[in-house]
């Protein structure tokens, strides 16, 4: 989207400060690079941790400089290591970086229990891209060790912000934190603290405003299965929150929800007529028209943009008069989203644009307007009760990204053809698709030759947001990439070769809008199904439902479990019984473990069974089922070992051995 209007930067007065911490400072904390460094002791409450943050310091001074404000953004930190955990978590160092930020400094050191000082040369620092395109600045330590130091310091110039946010919690202990924000005084700021990190008020110091937080011990984090790590860390959020005037007296509160919905409004749907009639003239060619049902306009406006229109997020802003995006065939996420808004307001779609949140990051919250965390734009269709995600370009409506599921959203409430008179804001909770929807499902038939080889065909079929993903593959990898692809859905096979063919059913984009099932079949000629034992054969029927991870090794659950959307799965094998054999065990086959709510409706369960179909002529069947569902996403750390129980049931199935011998 758009960044925060220019009339803003041009302020030349500026503020925000505060002081609240566990453990209280009254003085603004400057991180210092000492000239001497020396060892630190170890506090004996962490010699059994893999390392300790000794100082974590972090802070922002908003200078005016010329016609804007610049941040300066300085951040030290000095790490003990202890065990050899800690030397590989802090033998390399990668710090990630904005596009548009500079670094005119980077300093790194280690400094060794014999005092001895390794400083890293500036030709050992690289800036590279990290797997999500972020930019990094990568180096490596020398002479890490245990109960050796890792001290580093970097300061950036970012470009100006009204919102930001800092994480204070790592999967190490904080010994010391320290976090300040410097500013002039004619801008307020404030700031609030999430999963323990402290609130604090703004002061004025030296004509200046600060943020001024110190915290102590800030425990451990450490990541857990099925949980959102980054969600649950201890940080500080802020804001701009009012404007103070020359003569000292405060004004309104700016930069409200109501305030984010309206310019929603102003930036997207207040076009000029050329652009009218350019969107007009772009949909009589989509065949969008008012009289055509709601949904088919919907479907073709969509197809019509993520086909036709490239979607480029480096581009300039002001490239952004539709008829250039529809003459250009280009456009920046904001030309993107004001597109999509010109042509459904045109062709008469009821619709209200809004924005939320990534839910494995934040936690929307209503009474702080962080519009910094707004990450995820959709539209919401009120007749049709669903999302569209129109700047996720191989998404296809109702499909948005998992990311921004079961979270609140602003939305503008998109007023008559009138002026606009009262508040346009409206909350919504971003609904995913219901169960039914959202399939992954498996029939899978076993065969033997003469030898006991096993051969499988089997079909894999998948509804919903693992649907989605699996055609992005397709459509952007090449032939080799979906042959790989293919290996890790047909994951029975060991090698490549053991895939002796395949077919693809259904895997175009569009085939989302009526939710057609994504097939594949496989034919696998596989060795590692079957083993020999005596005169027993072991067939591994439980790896037929793909791997499970299990839980057993989870305890004392600290963050609560956060699941990416409802699923079902249904798995149905059939084990064809060579002639003359038996199955010994197949009451192996029969598991439950049922997670019930109050009204005794699963929120998790799993089952499993079988039916043994005699057939003296050609053999018998013995015909497995399986049932898997996750319509809950989300459950509390108290709730654990019950939705433990589950996984590991579904995972104890996944190592279902028959036993099969010959009659008699």
């Amino acid at each position: 989207m758009r960044k925060i209007s220019v009339f803003f930067i041009l302020f030349s007065a500026f503020a925000v400060s505060v002081a609240a911490q566990k453990k209280h400072t009254n003085k603004t904390h400057t991180p210092e690079w000492a000239e001497k460094a020396y060892i630190h002791d170890l506090p004996p409450e962490y010699a059994h941790e893999a390392a300790l943050i000794l100082l974590n310091d972090v802070s922002l001074d908003y200078r005016v400089e010329g016609k804007g404000i610049e941040v300066y953004y300085t951040h030290h930190r000095i790490i003990k290591v202890i065990d050899e955990r800690g030397i590989e978590m802090f033998n390399k160092v990668s710090i990630p970086v904005g596009s548009r930020t500079r670094v005119p400094l980077i300093k790194a050191r280690t400094i060794l229990p014999n005092g001895k000082v390794h400083e890293i040369a500036k030709d050992m620092i690289k800036v590279t891209k990290n797997e999500y395109g972020q930019y990094e600045i990568v180096f490596a330590m020398e002479g890490v060790e245990r109960f050796a130091e890792v001290e580093l310091l970097i300061k950036e110039i970012r470009r100006f912000s009204l919102f930001g946010n800092e994480s204070f919690q790592y999967p190490v202990p904080v010994a010391s934190t320290h976090f300040d924000i410097s500013y002039p005084r004619d801008i307020v700021f404030e700031e609030k603290g999430y999963n323990g990190f402290p609130d604090a008020k703004d002061t004025l110091l030296n004509n200046r405003r600060h943020i001024n937080i110190a915290v102590n011990d800030i425990p451990a984090l450490h990541g857990e299965p099925n949980s959102y790590y980054n969600l649950h860390r201890q940080r500080a959020e802020y804001r701009i929150h009012k404007f103070i005037d020359e003569n000292l007296i405060d004004s309104a509160k700016i930069y409200t929800w109501d305030h984010f919905a309206r310019r929603l409004f102003d930036e997207n749907y207040v076009i000029t007529e050329k652009e009218r009639a350019a969107v007009n003239k772009y949909l009589d060619n989509l065949n969008a028209r008012p009289t055509n049902k709601e949904q088919v306009n919907i479907k073709r406006i969509e197809d019509g943009i993520k086909n036709n229109i490239v979607l480029y997020p480096d581009m300039d802003d002001e490239n952004d008069d539709l008829d250039s995006i529809i003459n250009n065939k280009a456009a920046t996420p904001a030309g993107y989203i004001k597109l999509f808004a010109a042509c459904f307001s045109q062709a008469e779609v009821k619709h209200e644009l809004g924005a939320t949140y990534n839910r494995q990051e934040h936690r929307f919250d209503k009474d702080f307007e962080n519009w910094g965390n707004l990450d995820y734009y959709l539209f919401y269709f009120p007749n049709q009760k669903k999302f569209l995600s129109p700047t996720s370009v191989y998404y296809r409506y109702p499909v948005v990204p998992e990311e921004a599921l079961f979270t609140k959203g602003v939305f503008c409430s998109i007023p008559p053809k009138t002026d606009v008179v009262n508040p346009l804001m409206e909350f919504k909770t971003v609904a995913p698709l219901p169960l039914n929807e959202n399939q992954h499902n498996i029939a899978a038939g076993v065969s033997f030759n003469k030898d006991m080889d096993a051969q499988v065909d089997v079909a894999y079929s998948y509804t919903g947001y693992l649907a989605t993903e699996i055609r992005k593959s397709l459509l952007l990898g090449s032939k080799d990439k979906e042959k790989d692809l293919i290996e890790k859905v047909v994951n029975i096979a060991g090698k490549p070769e053991q895939i002796l063919k395949y077919t693809i059913s259904n895997p175009e984009i569009q085939k989302s809008y009526s939710n057609a099932p994504l097939g594949i079949t496989a034919t696998v000629n596989t060795d590692g199904l079957v083993e020999k034992a005596g005169k027993t054969y072991l067939v591994k029927v439980g790896s037929l439902i793909g791997p499970h991870s299990s839980l057993y090794n989870e305890k004392n659950r600290v963050m609560p479990i956060d699941l990416d959307y409802p699923v079902s799965m249904s798995r149905t094998i059939t084990i064809n019984i060579p002639k003359g054999y038996k199955v010994l065990n197949p009451e192996a086959l029969k598991m439950q473990n049922d997670y019930v709510n109050r009204d005794l409706k699963a929120v998790v369960a799993f089952r499993s069974g079988y039916e043994l179909k005699k057939d003296k002529k050609n053999g018998d069947k013995l015909v497995v089922t399986i049932i898997e569902i996750y319509p809950q996403v989300h459950f509390s750390a108290a709730d654990f070992e019950r939705f433990k129980g589950v996984v590991n049931t579904a995972a104890d199935f996944s190592k279902v051995t028959l036993l099969m011998t010959k009659k008699g």
